[in-house]
């Protein structure tokens, strides 16, 4: 498939010694008239689907060369005779550990503009934002310094295009640095989620926006007005079940749930927050994942009245976020403790605010029943009404007690769970919030 971008840039490179003591704008007709064979089916059925013309095609083939045939880009490293430079109509730079060029704005200009001012602002035109290649996530121009000319910035492609060719499917994005989000799933069901009827009729309601807001969106009265995405609000104690819900919601609609790291998200430096918010949402966008903001008080609390500059630029990366979320075609969750820590900016936004509060006694019955293993029950010693009653542990807290009491029973060789086995460990969970633990049992 590089092979068509060898001739461009064998033609144009030969038009360019040509003319290279000439300030005439020379014509480059012949490199709009080489045939671009595309041998990747992939890569053709891409083309064909946005309807690429000649430069977007050479672009997007520019973009891919470091990674497919990084020696077709090496005549870009010969020098100015004149000079004993590196051409600066050229363009394209290099970044260890890669030897090659990495092509820039400047490297497509030369190729497909020469010094034709009109055809440079058509290429201009074909890298913005709004341009097909960025729009449709296939390349994109990296962003530069201001005061840097923007065509200095390096194409970009997109890393799932690159990977569909390299490897026919696309790899889950690890947690890193620079995608600070690592997927979800679950073996659990929804009868495995015990909570009260109001928060179940709640996300009712959000299992029907992921099943039917498809169809709102196609209406041709309510989808112009219908918003792309949902924001909502899951809050409540720890251990509720708000994350065991995000996953639930992403099995059932079969989207990928990803929560999001905010520890490796928010940064020190000024404007990085931002660009860590950026990356997710590029990388999610137009491919129906849920992101799940764990814990979004510490990124998203309420903030102060621009007494500093780290309070200024905190209420920044609040506004940004507020961009980035209204703007998001897909559905964003945000769980929190304390809904009063959040910011009210966000609460007026979320089309959905779900309360996940501690389990009352009919709850907890069930979750004591569903959580002891069939093979190892309770010992006839145990009150398991007193036991529901006088001590209100959450969903995730009875699994824990549970789990530890298996793994004591299984090392003593019992075959129940004895009272003293459950004493110690809900003594040991109580514990971990620093509370006073008294055997009512």
């Amino acid at each position: 498939m590089i092979s068509s971008l060898h001739q461009i840039i064998k033609k144009a490179t030969e038009l360019h010694v040509e003319h290279i003591n000439s300030t005439d704008i020379y014509s480059i007709e012949e490199i709009y008239s080489v045939p671009i064979e595309i041998d990747d089916k992939y890569l053709s059925n891409i083309i064909s689907l946005h309807d690429l013309n000649f430069q977007e095609q050479v672009i997007l083939l520019l973009a891919l060369a470091p990674y497919f045939s990084p020696q077709t880009l090496d005549i870009f490293l010969a020098k100015n005779p004149n000079f004993d430079v590196i051409c600066t109509e050229f363009g394209g730079t290099t970044e260890k550990p890669h030897r090659g060029v990495i092509p820039t704005g400047e490297t497509a200009v030369f190729l497909l503009a020469a010094r034709d001012p009109e055809k440079r602002k058509e290429i201009a035109y074909l890298l913005l934002p709004e341009g097909k290649l960025s729009r449709h996530s296939l390349v994109d121009l990296e962003a530069v310094k201001n005061g840097v000319p923007i065509f200095s910035g390096k194409l970009i492609p997109n890393d799932e295009l690159v990977q569909h060719i390299l490897y026919g499917e696309v790899k889950p994005p690890k947690l890193s640095q620079q995608f600070p989000a690592k997927q979800l799933d679950t073996k659990m069901n929804w009868e495995d989620l015990i909570i009260n009827e109001k928060t179940n009729d709640q996300l009712n309601d959000l299992k029907n926006w992921l099943t039917y807001h498809n169809q709102l969106i196609q209406h041709p009265e309510l989808g112009k007005r219908a918003k792309l995405g949902y924001k909502t609000l899951f809050y409540g104690p720890p251990g509720t079940g708000k994350t065991l819900t995000a996953s639930l919601l992403g099995k059932t609609a079969n989207r990928p749930v990803f929560r999001i790291d905010l520890s490796l998200m928010v940064s020190k430096y000024i404007g990085e927050t931002e660009k860590n918010l950026a990356g997710i949402f590029k990388r999610a966008e137009n491919k129906n994942w849920i992101l799940f903001f764990d814990e979004a008080e510490s990124l998203f609390s309420k903030r102060t009245n621009n007494e500093s500059s780290n309070d200024r630029f905190a209420n920044q990366e609040v506004a940004y976020l507020l961009q980035r979320i209204e703007n998001y075609n897909g559905m964003v969750i945000l769980a929190s403790n304390l809904k009063e820590n959040m910011d009210s900016a966000f609460i007026r936004r979320f089309q959905s605010i779900v309360h996940f509060p501690k389990p009352e006694t009919k709850e907890r019955a069930i979750i004591w029943k569903k959580t002891i293993p069939s093979d190892l029950p309770l010992n006839k010693e145990v009150n398991l009404n007193a036991l529901v009653n006088n001590y209100q542990f959450t969903a995730s807290q009875i699994s824990n007690i549970v789990q530890s009491c298996y793994i004591s029973a299984i090392s003593l060789k019992e075959e129940t769970i004895t009272r003293t086995n459950l004493i110690k460990n809900m003594r040991l969970e109580t514990s971990k919030e620093d509370l006073l633990f008294e055997e009512l049992i």
